[in-house]
């Protein structure tokens, strides 16, 4: 049996393309394709199952950034916002704080200051009750510069 990767491998070898060139052809390319993709497949999974659950946030998570990437911050914030929801609904902060970043970043250039600050305030809140010193300093940095502007 052929794995994925030797699949791919073999594809990238036939092309003759670089592991690189084929990197970044299928994330600029089949980047949303891929996601769609995995939306139909993720609709058939039972999210009583955590991994299912914490692979569909992490896969909503990844496109709302790859959609800030792209400069389309009103549909990364809507993706973000709709994962934050079903965060609250399934009762789980996984990605909760990096969803709450996301949207206070993405909405940088049109929210109003002070809604920006409080996503910025809600991750740091998630952080402090889950140790995680590292996103923390980074949300402190994001409160800093907020202040500055």
């Amino acid at each position: 049996m052929t794995t994925l990767a030797e699949k791919f491998r073999l594809k990238r070898k036939e092309l003759r393309l670089s592991q690189q060139t084929l990197a970044e052809g299928i994330c600029e390319q089949e980047y949303e394709v891929n996601y769609f993709h995995l939306m139909e497949l993720y609709q058939t999974k039972n999210f009583e199952h955590q991994e299912f659950l914490f692979g569909y946030i992490r896969v909503r998570y990844n496109y709302a950034h790859y959609l800030v990437s792209k400069e389309k911050y009103n549909e990364a914030i809507q993706e973000a916002l709709e994962t934050i929801e079903l965060c609250k609904q399934r009762q789980t902060s996984y990605q909760l704080a990096p969803l709450l970043i996301l949207v206070g970043n993405a909405g940088a250039k049109f929210l109003d200051k002070e809604q920006v600050k409080n996503y910025y305030i809600e991750a740091r809140e998630l952080c402090k009750i889950y140790n995680n010193p590292l996103m923390l300093m980074k949300i402190e940095n994001y409160l800093k510069e907020l202040d500055i502007v």
